[in-house]
C-alpha cells in the first residue's frame, strides 16, 4: 500500500540525485541555506578538488528546474535551499545508506556470501 507509493515516488525523485554532484550539493542544503559560493567551496574541501564553474551551475541549475532546491535573492547573492521535494530525497538517500552500510556489522562478503 502505501510504502509502495512512497517507495516509487522515492525511486522517481531519486532519478535526479544519481549525479553525485547534485546529491552532494543537496545533502549540503539539507537543513541550511547557502549562498552558491559556499557551497561550491564545501564541496571542494570535501573532496580536495577544483569543481569547474559550469559543471557547479549546470548541477545547480538542474535541481532548480527539476524542484529539488529553490534560489532567492539576498543583496547581490542567490541563496539555495531544499524543496520539500530535496529535502525528502536528501531523506530517502540516507535511509538507504543506513540501510546499506553499518560500521559496527561486517561488510557484504565477509561472511563468505556475495
Amino acid at each position: 500500500g502505501r510504502r509502495l507509493f512512497v517507495a516509487a515516488a522515492g525511486n522517481q525523485d531519486m532519478e535526479w540525485l544519481t549525479s553525485g554532484l547534485r546529491r552532494d550539493v543537496c545533502v549540503l542544503l539539507y537543513g541550511e541555506q547557502r549562498r552558491a559560493q559556499t557551497l561550491k567551496s564545501a564541496i571542494e574541501a570535501r573532496y580536495d578538488w577544483r569543481v569547474k564553474p559550469d559543471r557547479f551551475y549546470g548541477a545547480l541549475d538542474a535541481l532548480e528546474s527539476n524542484g529539488f532546491v529553490n534560489t532567492h535573492v539576498e543583496g547581490l547573492e542567490d541563496v539555495h535551499s531544499l524543496t520539500d521535494a530535496g529535502r525528502r530525497s536528501v531523506e530517502t538517500h540516507a535511509e538507504w545508506l543506513c540501510e546499506r552500510v553499518d560500521p559496527g556489522s561486517e561488510a557484504p562478503g565477509e561472511d563468505g556470501d556475495t
